[in-house]
């Protein structure tokens, strides 16, 4: 099969609808997101700039739809396996950088002699992947 034939290159036929639920979603977030910093702590300006920040990236997932990339990040249905693979990787690879900030975060936050919210970050991702390997090694 060459890259042409895979169905993730072709374009979308005309009559065909776009996957809305993920732009939507977004749309929804960036709303609570204006609401919150504006309701709780009449912050309407930082609460405009997460609408817009979570509105570009709902118009970068409904616009961006033909190309492969845009296509894994918004579809919940993977039409390859190496679609899949991608966003393992991906989650992998932001797992790894939350944890790393996280653990820099607690010690730093145990030098100050007060644990905060690094250190229940650290001990939700510990605690979660502890668990996780724990039941994927018996299911899988």
């Amino acid at each position: 099969m060459t890259t042409a034939d895979r169905p993730s290159h072709r374009p979308a036929a005309p009559g065909r609808r776009r996957p809305v639920w993920v732009p939507l979603f977004s749309l929804a977030l960036g709303v609570i997101g204006l609401l919150v910093p504006w309701l709780a702590a009449d912050a309407l300006d930082v609460g405009l700039r997460n609408l817009g920040i979570m509105t570009a990236f709902a118009a970068i997932l409904w616009l961006g739809q033909r190309f492969e990339v845009v296509q894994i990040l918004s579809r919940d249905h993977h039409t390859e396996e190496r679609h899949a693979t991608i966003q393992l990787r991906a989650t992998s690879t932001a797992y790894i950088a939350v944890v790393a900030v996280a653990v820099v975060g607690f010690f730093w936050e145990l030098a100050q002699g007060a644990p905060g919210p690094f250190t229940l970050i650290a001990a939700v991702g510990g605690f979660t992947h502890i668990a996780a390997t724990i039941v994927l090694r018996f299911r899988l």
